[in-house]
């Protein structure tokens, strides 16, 4: 019996530990709102202005892969932890690459009409 209750006491804690678990791992999804740790932010300088609007247009793709990819998982039941654990981070890190290859394409004034 002694064992018994000993045994109980020792895993009554696994509920709380898996709780605990799974809020750290939505506190370390969206800490990163902005996807800076995982973009480099230097990346498109050093590009020419055909290569940022070819990157430029494959992230936008992408991005709307993604978000499709998500909005789907959200509409079947349980979808919405499915889309997380699936999409989100990377739907996150292409929308930040996306948004910074446009800020590139902008500064390089890669979409001026050519002379």
């Amino acid at each position: 019996m002694a064992d018994r209750a000993t045994s109980q006491r020792a895993f009554s804690h696994v509920p709380l530990a898996g709780a605990l678990a799974a809020a750290a791992l939505c506190a370390a999804c969206s800490a990163d709102v902005g996807g800076y740790s995982v973009v480099t932010q230097d990346k498109y300088a050093i590009m020419a202005c055909p290569e940022i609007i070819t990157n430029r247009n494959a992230l936008a793709g992408r991005e709307k892969d993604l978000s499709g990819l998500v909005e789907k998982a959200e509409s079947a039941p349980g979808g919405i932890i499915a889309g997380t654990l699936a999409y989100r981070s990377e739907l996150g890190e292409t929308r930040t690459k996306l948004r910074l290859a446009q800020e590139a394409a902008a500064q390089k004034n890669c979409d001026a009409p050519k002379k």
